[in-house]
């Protein structure tokens, strides 16, 4: 071969860098991944459904998905798309069907949302309703949830999403909503127990924290809620609480009230909502909540308050009810409560029944409401008679009537109250006359609805009138005996102490022997002689001589020592209130008790004795 044949034949082969260059030009341009892109896309558009692009947009992994079989068939598409592509294939699509159909792309976007978000909550056909299963999603709907949310935080970032659309656009999103989470409360998670519950709970106090923060956060720094998306969370939670009151009073029987009713009560925790939102947005969100019970349904007029409210105490209230009225009690003081207790009695109109079980859960559950109670009634009354206002005077005279009603552990009885305010000359109505006819025709006004047992205390001890107006009260006295006599009930069957706080009539039939218990445990704490006990010895003298004092005088064995109710009957005889021949009868009949019991012991000590001596057969 010639020297000039092989430099040809040297010249026809490549050198090792001409080779790396070569196979380095053989790589695609990035022209060519863009028309490679650009194809793929469109061979997208030719097999993908929106809907399902926006669910498989979001996921890691798209090899599964059906629109995208016929690419990867092709090798169009690596096996792993990048989030990059699948927002720009999701904003192509967008804009592309949004020109077909002549609608805006953040209009299309939040449809297309939507009905992705309807079609993946959607009951299965063969799954009974209300079942744990149709309520809670699967793990593979939940796998989806989280792919839909992924693409629509993609398309926001490339500002293809509006969220204010998406609340205001669906009309139904209020029912829906409300209705999942009803039908969530209501599951029984039977084949899951605890941890089917656990679950329950832990979405509901997300769900709920969620749209208590939009619903009642204030401006941070951060964009001010839309108005009507902060609308909307207040309606969606006050469905829920009027779901919850309606079955609370019954009238959802068909439901499982206790379990589900108690499964919504537990969101008002407050450590639980508490992570999610401020404590400004948890104590709006509580403050809102218990206006709206206590202005739920005011079905009942002020005449239907007085005439039933011995029913409404805190041992005849639902307990689930007042687990609602502890829980949303917990962020507040007590003056808080019940100066928001006030403020919306005097604004709006109330559910008496639930205005009254409230004040009742505060008094039994915490020490601090009696004190307060006395301040607001004080407050009450003074601008009632400032004012001659008739609404805090029926507002006062309720809850102090409802006070009364769980005994005097609570709060004192209805009798003592009412001579308290009322007793004497320095009393609300005693600066004037016109206040002394204010109160009395209050009272008055009263007769025809008030129960007989606070008609009795009027009478038996009634408000201090000046005595050039003592005619007044007379016409007051002569009514409330007039409506006791419809009633056919006698002011004489009332004790001195009487029970008014709904008991029943057979528990009160030895009302004179109570009625002496505590006029001699006054006597043993004070020394003296009850007031009420000379009031009765002078203006109720048919009771004290007929009932009060046989009870006191019932025979016993006298002690060697003077205890508290001989004391008692020794300061009654030296004061004329025991008639001579009534105390000696009582004597003497002591006497004998203490012979036949003496008779008795000698004949038990005479038999034990010859049993010990062996002297009876036995």
């Amino acid at each position: 071969m010639s020297l000039s044949a092989t430099r040809e034949s040297v010249s026809q082969k490549r050198t090792l860098a001409s080779l790396l260059a070569g196979r380095e030009a053989k790589r695609p341009r990035q022209d060519d991944a863009r028309r490679l892109q650009q194809a793929a896309i469109q061979l997208l558009h030719q097999h993908q459904n929106l809907s399902s692009l926006l669910l498989e947009a979001g996921s890691p992994n798209l090899s599964d998905a059906a629109g995208m079989v016929n690419v990867k068939q092709q090798g169009a598409v690596p096996e792993d798309l990048p989030s990059a592509f699948a927002g720009t294939l999701l904003v192509s699509e967008l804009e592309q069907q949004a020109a077909r159909l002549g609608v805006s792309v953040l209009a299309l976007s939040v449809t297309t949302a939507l009905e992705s978000l309807i079609r993946l909550t959607a009951d299965d056909d063969n799954e009974e309703v209300g079942s744990p299963k149709s309520v809670l999603l699967t793990s593979s709907q939940r796998g989806q949830l989280c792919s839909l949310l992924q693409s629509v935080t993609e398309l926001l970032s490339r500002g293809a999403f509006c969220p204010k659309l998406f609340w205001q656009d669906d009309e139904g999103t209020r029912p829906w909503m409300v209705a999942e989470l009803k039908a969530l409360c209501c599951c029984t998670a039977g084949q899951h127990q605890q941890e089917g519950r656990e679950v329950q709970q832990k979405v509901l106090s997300t769900v709920v924290g969620v749209l208590v923060g939009t619903g009642f956060e204030e401006n941070q720094g951060s964009p001010v809620p839309n108005r009507s998306i902060s609308l909307l969370c207040h309606a969606i939670l006050d469905d829920m609480l009027c779901w919850l009151l309606n079955a609370l009073d019954g009238m959802h029987r068909q439901l499982p009230r206790d379990t589900a009713a108690q499964l919504w009560i537990q969101v008002f925790d407050a450590s639980l909502c508490g992570v999610l939102v401020s404590p400004d947005a948890l104590r709006g969100f509580f403050t809102h909540s218990l206006t709206h019970a206590l202005t739920y349904k005011p079905r009942l007029k002020v005449s239907d308050a007085i005439a039933t409210q011995n029913e409404w105490s805190f041992a005849k209230t639902s307990r689930l009810l007042t687990a609602l009225f502890c829980k949303l009690a917990t962020v507040f003081t007590m003056e808080e409560l019940l100066r928001h207790l006030q403020q919306v009695l005097e604004t709006q109109e109330v559910n008496w029944q639930h205005v009254l079980s409230f004040l009742s859960t505060l008094l039994v559950y915490s020490p601090n409401a009696r004190p307060s109670l006395k301040e607001l009634l004080s407050r009450l009354l003074a601008s009632a008679f400032e004012g001659y206002d008739l609404e805090n005077m029926i507002t006062a005279f309720l809850l102090a009537r409802q006070g009364a009603l769980e005994g005097p552990t609570f709060f004192p009885s209805y009798s003592d109250w009412f001579k308290m305010s009322f007793g004497g000359a320095s009393g609300y109505h005693g600066g004037s006359k016109k206040s002394t006819v204010f109160l009395l025709k209050f009272l008055s006004d009263l007769v025809p609805f008030d129960p007989p047992q606070y008609l009795k205390v009027h009478i038996l001890h009634p408000p201090y009138v000046a005595v050039k107006h003592r005619n007044l009260l007379q016409e007051y006295v002569s009514l409330a005996k007039t409506r006791l006599a419809d009633l056919k009930v006698s002011v004489e069957d009332m004790g001195l102490y009487e029970d008014v706080s709904g008991a029943e009539p057979e528990k009160l039939q030895c009302q004179a022997l109570q009625d002496v218990d505590k006029a001699v445990s006054l006597f043993e704490s004070t020394g003296r002689i009850p007031a009420t006990i000379m009031e009765a010895s002078i203006f109720r003298r048919p009771y004290f001589l007929t009932r009060f004092l046989p009870a006191l005088l019932t025979p016993r064995v006298l002690p060697l020592k003077s205890d508290a109710k001989m004391s008692f009957i020794e300061a009654l005889k030296k004061a004329d209130k025991i008639p001579a021949t009534q105390y000696s009868s009582y004597l003497e009949a002591c006497q004998r008790q203490r012979q036949q019991d003496s008779g008795y012991l000698f004949t038990n000590l005479y038999v034990t004795s010859m049993f010990q001596n062996d002297k009876i057969d036995q």
